[in-house]
């Protein structure tokens, strides 16, 4: 049986940023910004950096180089890295407007919860003042009997 094309879709990396990273780097140093992060979800295998001299070298920020060792081949300035860029846009504002939303619900919520204490905080007043007052006219009856 054939496997469907979701299956057979390589995993895309996820845009990073819209330009290269500047880092200093030496012969036979360890390759930076490496995290482990990418054993996680266990598709992705960090790239070795291997450099013959030491100097300012810039990385892919984009994740969507065509340099084999990761280095940053101008791929964010073309059509390719833009439309990239453009998603990962998309996809960030998208999520930003559902928590704007999230907020904007429970902001709502937290309004009416608000409103609704106020309400009992408006009649426990008026059973306090109307307790005092009975407790006044009971002190001032039993006064006036006794006299």
């Amino acid at each position: 049986m054939s496997s469907t094309a979701a299956t057979d879709k390589k995993p895309e990396p996820v845009f990073v940023q819209p330009k290269p990273y500047k880092v200093d780097l030496e012969p036979g140093k360890n390759q930076p910004f490496c995290d482990g992060s990418h054993r996680e979800a266990g598709v992705f295998k960090p790239k070795k950096i291997t450099v013959d001299e030491a100097k300012t070298y810039f990385l892919c920020g984009c994740k969507y180089t065509h340099n084999e060792q990761g280095f940053c081949d101008g791929t964010h300035r073309k059509e390719e890295g833009i439309k990239k860029y453009n998603e990962f846009l998309l996809k960030a504002n998208g999520k930003l407007k559902s928590k704007a939303e999230e907020a904007t619900k429970y902001q709502e919520e937290l309004r009416a919860e608000l409103i609704k204490s106020q309400r009992k905080q408006k009649v426990a007043n008026v059973v306090a003042g109307l307790s005092v007052s009975l407790i006044i006219v009971g002190i001032a009856s039993k006064y006036y009997n006794l006299k």
